[in-house]
Order: structure tokens, then sequence, then C-alpha cells
């Protein structure tokens, strides 16, 4: 253990900042804030950032971030994929370490989130585990814009900033976590409650009406008020069959069946027939690119077709009347990718962030009018990761959507737990 006399004036000046904040009650901010005023005065830090695990460590939200320039491009509310990113190190070995990510070689240097960084012009991170009951509740992450600033020799007081700051960071995670779980069943009460209980009633008067003979014989109107039927029906398929797949993971009662089949014949198309309806009625020409498609792929197909029918019945959906869709399937080194392409108008960069949440949806005019549950993308992108693979979107606003599912080509490639 490092004693207080073992560090310097400066951080020493730090640590009993904190300890004052901490015995003052101060909420986990208004600490983080004064951190940030004082602790370039001890190591090179132009970005202070602090990370929430979710998912069971799978997942990384930034609840805090602070940085001496502007623009941020990874800012407060931004979630990471913990898989091969920085932050997969510090939560399994639960230690700190330093990256550089823009140093080519280095081992994250590919991640979506070491992009941002560069792209904010940080050349060095140190990357520091938050400890408590004997797991990672939490990590800090300071950044400086000067290459190999975040020298090994200052790990030893960045442990000792996040060991005092364990107490304010887990009490905001437990609050946090109250208050979350007490939005998502109110949210999950009202939805059910508006979202049901008028398609069933559309449908119980309709089919009265039918029944007592108003419309007489089927004639054309007949027809259309059946067809409208059929359309409360599937909406309520739909809808039940997503809540019953959330339950299924809520409950960890969702288990994979890996199996080797042919991706094309025993997901692709069969998820097409499904939606071949919905296509043509909204008038979509669907281009398929299957180049090299033909090889054999180890996965449960029953879960990816559920990923499958998400991702392209939200390209029909959000994507133009009239427009086009293409889906690409690309062979890769022990891997393969599924893009779903829509024309549509698509979603801005500070929105991505927003796609894989539960209950999470874009509040754009022209999508918010779509119905839909949020609950569709977020069991895509826990099967995904049950497949240790990772889905991504990207889009350019009023032009474009694209979605991408990237799996290992066999299970055994990776551990499922």
């Amino acid at each position: 253990m490092v004693k207080n006399n073992d560090f310097t004036p400066a951080e020493r000046k730090v640590l009993d900042l904190i300890t004052g904040k901490v015995s003052a009650g101060d909420d986990l901010e208004s600490i983080l804030d004064a951190v940030f005023q004082e602790i370039f005065t001890a190591v090179a830090c132009d970005r202070l950032g602090v990370g929430m695990i979710e998912e069971d460590g799978k997942r990384i939200v930034l609840k805090y971030v602070r940085a001496s320039y502007d623009p941020i491009h990874a800012e407060e509310g931004y979630a990471i994929d913990v898989y091969k990113s920085c932050y997969q190190r510090a939560i399994e070995q639960s230690e700190a370490f330093v990256f550089n990510p823009a140093e080519p070689g280095e081992e994250y240097e590919e991640h979506e989130y070491a992009d941002l960084l560069v792209k904010e012009g940080i050349r060095s991170v140190a990357v520091v585990p938050v400890n408590a009951g004997g797991s990672v509740i939490s990590v800090i992450t300071c950044g400086s814009r000067s290459a190999a600033a975040m020298l090994q020799e200052r790990m030893a007081f960045l442990a000792a900033v996040a060991e005092q700051l364990r107490y304010p960071i887990e009490l905001e995670r437990q609050t946090e976590m109250i208050e979350k779980n007490y939005r998502s069943y109110m949210e999950m009460l009202g939805f059910v409650s508006h979202e049901l209980k008028s398609p069933l009633s559309s449908i119980v008067t309709l089919t009265q009406t039918l029944v007592e003979g108003y419309y007489g014989r089927l004639e054309d109107r007949q027809r259309e008020i059946l067809e409208r039927i059929l359309v409360k029906v599937e909406y309520l398929q739909t809808m039940s069959s997503q809540f019953l797949n959330l339950s299924r993971f809520e409950s960890d009662l969702m288990e994979l069946r890996p199996r080797l089949v042919d991706f094309v014949d025993d997901v692709m198309e069969p998820v097409i027939a499904i939606l071949a309806p919905q296509i043509e009625e909204r008038g979509v020409k669907l281009e398929r690119d299957y180049r090299e498609s033909v090889f054999p792929v180890q996965c449960d197909p029953d879960q990816i077709r559920i990923v499958i029918i998400n991702l392209l019945g939200n390209a029909v959906k959000y994507g133009n009347r009239d427009g086009i869709i293409r889906l690409t399937i690309e062979k890769g080194f022990k891997k393969f990718s599924v893009k779903v392409w829509n024309e549509g108008p698509g979603f801005g960069e500070h929105e991505k962030h927003l796609l894989f949440k539960k209950f999470s949806r874009l509040q754009a005019s022209d999508l918010v009018e779509r119905r839909g549950s949020g609950i569709g993308l977020y069991v895509s992108w826990k099967i995904v990761n049950l497949h240790c693979g990772r889905i991504y979107a990207d889009s350019e606003k009023g032009s474009w959507a694209r979605f991408t599912v990237e799996l290992p080509q066999y299970q055994d490639l990776c551990i499922i737990t």
C-alpha cells in the first residue's frame, strides 16, 4: 500500500481535496469538478472521465466527462461496448494501465472509442478501475494530449484517487440502479397499458360489427375491415414477441442452441419471407448482395433470425416508402458480417448512443410518429453479444442508415457464458 507521504506535494493536495469533499457529503459531480480543476497540477490531464459499468460488465456508459478543450466527441451518456475496448482489461484484470490510442499497433486502436479520443487529440490515456465489494463498479480515465504523458509512475497516485472516489461513485451507482429499475417498471407498465389496450379494443369492436352482419357479404369494404384486423393482430404479435424475448433475457432464461447452418437459406431468406408483405406494402426495392455467401456458420439460427427481423423490419418501417433496402453478407477471417442498409431519414451522430438501449427511441419527428417499442435493437444487442459478436450503426442524416452485425463463423471461437 502506498502511503500519503510517498506522493508529491501536488498529489497530496488533490487527495486531501477529495477527502474534504467526501467528508462534507458533496455529490459526485461537484467532487469531480473540483478534482478536474486541480489534478493537472499533479499529472498531465486534459480529459477526465468516469464510466459506470452496466449489463454485467459488457457495457460502459460515460457518467462524467470534463475536458480542457472543445469539442468533446465521446461525451456524457456515450455507451461503449467493453469487448475489445480499453476497458476490458481494466474490468477483467482489475488493474490500472496506460495506452496510447494514436500509436500504430496499439491493441485498442481500431475500437470506435479510441478513434473518438484520437479525434479529440488525446494521445495518452490512463485507465483506472474503481473496486467495491470485490468487483469493478466503475472506471476512471485520465487523458492527455501529450504523447506518453501518462507514465506508469503516476499509476499509484491515480489508483489512490480511484480509491478515495469509491464511496461517492458507489453511492451514485446504487441511486441510479434504484431509479432505473423503478423507471423501467413504470415504462413497461405504461407501455403495455397504452399500446395493447387500443389494438385489442379495436379488434373486439371490428369483429363485433362483422358478427352482427353490419357489412353483409364479404365485399371490398368487408375485406378492408379484415385487413385492418390483420394489421392489428400482426402488431400485437410483434409486440408480444418482443416482450417475451425481453422477459427471457431479463430472467436469464435465454440459452443459445448453436448448430451448423446455411446462413442464407436458414436465416436470411426465411426472414425476408416473413417480412415480404410489409416490404411489398411500402413499395420497397430489396437488393441482395450475398458475395461468397456459401459457407457454413455455427450459430443459434432462431435467435439470429430475431436480430435480422428487427434490423430488416426497422429498415422497412423507418426507411423511405418506395425506397431501397440493401442486404449484404461479407466473409472475413473466421468471421462474417451482415449489413442492412436503407434509404431514409437516418439519425445524427449524437443520437447513436440511444440506439441499443432498452426502451430508448430516437426523438426526430419523422421517426417518433412511426410506432416502436424501443425493445428490438436492445434485444438484438443482447443476442449478438451472446454470440460473442458486435452490432453497430452508421448513418448520414436525411439520406441513409446502415446497421452491421459482426459474428464469429464458428461458436467455438469464443466462450459463451
